[in-house]
């Protein structure tokens, strides 16, 4: 029972902290020229590894505009998925996780035909290749420094359960796994249920 306990206290809490932040930390250079793009309807991709911040400043770039279709090719990844959602008339398009689609070469079209558009995409390069036309922001990989400051904001403004230690360890993980700030929160939600099931065992 305490399993099951700590199981949907841990999801509850991941849903919590992976939520998109009310401020992208590290990425100012990268929101600025984003923001310059949409501000001229261009099309672009955002760059970068796995747990960069991509998606949160792509649709943080779109923020504000109406009419934005956003398709993940995670969820939706063939050509018939896509299309649906894809060749409703919008203000910009927001394509996520392009290189999870199935990139066969009417999709291939489909996706250059959107105007404009902002395409997700991480290594390796096949995918970003396909749309080397379009400008390229670039999201880097998190330095252990920086993973720490947002595991320390995201346990402040969240409140959670946690000590600095944990933070470190968090940010620690994160950076084992190439920079992933998605890593280093999950690791954080995770300690912070640890800890209040700790607290709890002692109060019972």
């Amino acid at each position: 029972m305490r399993g099951v306990w700590l199981g949907a206290l841990e999801r509850r809490l991941l849903d919590r902290v992976l939520a998109p932040p009310p401020k992208l930390l590290f990425r100012e250079r990268q929101l600025e020229r984003a923001l310059e793009l949409v501000g001229r309807s261009e099309s672009f991709v955002v760059y970068g590894p796995i747990g960069t911040g991509k998606t949160t400043l792509a649709l943080a770039a779109a923020r504000g505009l109406e009419g934005v279709a956003y398709v993940s090719c995670a969820s939706a990844r063939t050509y018939s998925a896509l299309r649906s959602k894809l060749l409703k008339p919008a203000a910009y398009y927001v394509v996520d996780d392009y290189p999870m689609a199935v990139r066969e070469p009417r999709l291939r079209e489909l996706v250059r035909s959107l105007k404009p558009k902002i395409v997700v995409v991480y290594p390796p390069a096949a995918a970003y290749e396909e749309l080397e036309d379009l400008e390229r922001v670039e999201m880097p990989a998190y330095t252990l420094e920086e993973l720490e400051e947002i595991c320390r904001e995201r346990a402040a403004r969240l409140a959670l359960a946690v000590e600095e230690e944990d933070v470190r360890a968090a940010a620690k993980a994160g950076f084992e796994h190439g920079g992933n700030a998605r890593v280093a929160l999950m690791v954080l939600a995770e300690r912070a249920a640890a800890n209040l099931q700790r607290a709890a065992a002692l109060r019972a």
